[in-house]
């Protein structure tokens, strides 16, 4: 069955499936609506970033079949290596891991009603987690590939990703309205993938708490985190552009109306790695930035301190519970499940050997325990390799970067990705959404594309590097 939002994407996807630049937008503003499905196939929601994903995809590997080929082939793969073959291990380990220690070790399993550990075994969870690492790793290289050519207008496909995250914002907003005045909202129509539980009506005190186009307020917080980051980065970095600031002050104010714990969690943990940032490696400008915006949202925080009691007595009452009910999340009898479902985990990988359960066996908390369950140390090792092949690049390319538009696009990338992963490492068991992993397809291919500019330029080539790329170059084989 074709949901509401699937009647209104998929067609939109049919119309640009050859034209990759809207598909890869696309992907961005499907993976906004994270709650809902494009498809519904029996109790299974295809989440709405997997169809121009999928569609995208298509349309490069038909490319390939074709013979078109991009220079920055090499160069990606380089890159991407540890992560490959991180995921060959993973599919590799949802396979034979659940056979090896079958009914040795106990584990909480994927979709379980139980509150209990279960002995591991193979179960369909194994299955369906590999498809969405399949289909996300793919995707990944892909977008990576493409994207390094030079004619893509890298910039404008961040600014889909900072134009969906003011979407986020605006149906929040709509939704707190509902919640406060009685104004239509259309929950079905956000929250119709079967896959995900409903948790729109939860509240603190009188307050009903809002999710959006999300399951829950801590996943509306992690992704508005991720665009938060985005957009404060970029500012602090010399962009003058509106919609950046637009998202900033938007997205800050969503983040707090959410009243989750993760989003306010990994706020403060933001800010503390862009003072470090801004002290360790920043630029002059760029400390006088930091400190003034600093400066700023304290002079804000001490002047709302001050006029809210006196102006709205009522908002006080309000950010007085909210303020208890975030410092008392600790005595809370989901957190101390949350804390035992991640200690678990984290024994889980020791009783395997360091060789982990399987991938999709177990579900965890947050990220880290999940992943040390689910792929082990040598997993985790993988991950690291691949974070240092990041790094090295993107410093290298900053170093020898001549656009300062792309320069820009390096670090939007970076803390999106840095400010989601800060905040799925606090609540998120795994990233499965497609619009992260573009993030990284954008970071890498823009890092490759200033590289190889600056060895052009360096060797004297008669002919440049982007008049070279101009076109994929067809293979005579």
């Amino acid at each position: 069955m074709i949901t509401t939002l699937g009647a209104i994407l998929v067609p939109l996807c049919l119309i640009f499936w050859q034209n990759p630049a809207r598909l890869l937008e696309l992907v961005f503003i499907g993976s906004a609506f994270a709650a809902a499905a494009a498809i519904v196939i029996g109790g299974f929601g295809v989440a709405p970033g997997l169809v121009p994903c999928a569609i995208f995809t298509g349309f490069f590997l038909l490319k390939l079949i074709f013979g078109v080929r991009y220079p920055g082939e090499r160069a990606v793969l380089a890159v991407l290596a540890p992560f490959i073959l991180v995921v060959l291990g993973a599919i590799a380990s949802s396979y034979f891991l659940p056979r090896l220690f079958e009914g040795e070790i106990l584990v909480w399993p994927q979709k379980s009603t139980l509150v209990a550990y279960t002995p591991l075994a193979p179960n369909a969870g194994n299955f369906t987690q590999d498809m969405y690492l399949i289909v996300n790793a793919v995707f990944t290289v892909v977008a990576t590939i493409y994207l390094t050519r030079p004619g893509f207008d890298l910039r404008r496909l961040l600014d889909a990703y900072l134009v969906s995250g003011l979407m986020v914002v605006f149906i929040s907003i709509w939704q707190f309205a509902g919640n406060t005045v009685g104004i239509w909202f259309p929950t079905q129509f956000f929250l119709s993938n079967p896959g995900w539980a409903e948790l729109s009506d939860e509240s603190i005190g009188t307050l009903i708490r809002i999710n959006g186009p999300f399951s829950e307020p801590s996943a509306l917080a992690a992704y508005l985190c991720g665009s938060v980051g985005c957009a404060g980065w970029l500012i602090f970095n010399g962009d003058k552009g509106r919609l950046p600031r637009a998202m900033l002050i938007c997205g800050l104010l969503t983040i707090l109306l959410s009243t989750s714990t993760t989003g306010y969690a990994a706020l403060a943990v933001m800010g503390g790695m862009l003072g470090v940032a801004a002290v360790v490696a920043g630029t002059p400008a760029l400390r006088k930035r930091v400190a003034a915006g600093l400066a700023a949202l304290i002079a804000l925080v001490c002047i709302g301190f001050v006029t809210i009691p006196a102006v709205a007595p009522g908002i006080a009452a309000q950010i007085v519970t909210i303020t208890n009910a975030t410092l008392n999340k600790q005595q809370s009898s989901s957190y101390e499940d949350r804390t035992a479902a991640d200690r678990d985990s984290v024994n889980e990988m020791k009783e395997s050997y360091y060789l982990g359960v399987g991938w999709g066996s177990n579900r965890s908390s947050s990220l880290i325990p999940g992943l040390c369950a689910s792929v082990g140390a040598w997993g985790l090792a993988g991950l690291a390799w691949f974070i240092w092949n990041i790094t090295a690049s993107v410093r290298a390319a900053h170093r020898v970067a001549r656009s300062p538009d792309l320069r820009l696009v390096m670090h939007g990338c970076a803390a999106a990705i840095l400010g989601d992963l800060t905040a799925d490492i606090l609540s998120a068991p795994t990233i499965s959404s497609p619009d992260f992993y573009l993030l990284i397809a954008i970071l890498i291919a823009t890092a490759t594309r200033l590289r190889y500019e600056a060895v052009t330029a360096g060797n004297l080539a008669p002919v440049s590097f982007a008049e070279r790329l101009r076109q994929p170059v067809k293979s005579t084989s």
